[in-house]
């Protein structure tokens, strides 16, 4: 006998009169950070392809390349098709790296984004601005230990292009809490005083903190190739 709930449904006849949209839902974007790699110089500093933002919110601000899953594709299929539209790139290996949930994100609504990394030969790709941006272009990363903290570190982050001459740093300083078994990060950043730092020169959103954690994640991956 099929088992019914306490309004007495079944299964078919729960799912029958269930209503979504009577419940709010997040939104789900996937965020896409693809670097490059020169395969014949191993000393190469870290690459990665931002784009600028073409519209609201945080427009014209660099941004992590990335969009909203569909429906109809799951978290993979919706990474592997932005990374397509923003490279031309198939088949690529992609490595999840942090789901980020802070609840004011990003200023539309609720935005619960999947960050995925993806490394791409540089010279197969040339940087093309996509539908929802107005420039793209490899930016060379170097993140550095500050200062040490009781619980955590500060480090210096900086992003820079020499075509466009363009230069972001910002200080990420993370935090570590016990919650009983379980260690919890936390993360802020904040711009560094300099006064080549214009106010639409920065990231958007949280992406300095999505991609200070990429070049940990890097880091690890560098010293597990040379092992």
């Amino acid at each position: 006998m099929e088992r019914k709930n306490e309004e007495g449904l079944t299964e078919k006849e729960f799912l029958a009169q269930y209503r979504p949209g009577n419940y709010e839902r997040p939104s789900v974007t996937v965020d896409m950070l693809i670097f490059a790699v020169d395969q014949e110089e191993t000393e190469a500093e870290a690459e990665i392809l931002l784009i600028r933002r073409k519209n609201h919110p945080c427009i014209g601000q660099w941004a992590i390349p990335g969009g909203f899953v569909e429906m109809s594709e799951s978290l993979e299929e919706a990474a592997a098709r932005e990374l397509e539209e923003e490279t031309g790139l198939k088949h690529i290996f992609m490595e999840q790296l942090y789901t980020w949930g802070s609840v004011k994100r990003d200023p539309r609504t609720r935005v619960i984004s999947v960050s995925y990394m993806a490394a791409v030969p540089k010279d197969s790709l040339i940087p093309k601005a996509g539908d929802d941006a107005e420039d793209a272009c490899w930016f060379q990363v170097k993140k550095k230990k500050l200062s040490d903290l009781g619980n955590g570190a500060t480090y210096g982050l900086t992003i820079e292009s020499e075509e466009k001459h363009i230069f972001m740093s910002y200080r990420i300083t993370e935090t570590y809490e016990r919650r009983g078994m379980m260690w919890e990060r936390e993360t802020e950043a904040e711009l560094l005083p300099a006064i080549d730092i214009l106010d639409q020169e920065k990231l958007a959103f949280d992406h300095a903190e999505i991609l200070s954690m990429a070049m940990d994640r890097l880091e690890e991956i560098e010293k597990e190739y040379v092992e």
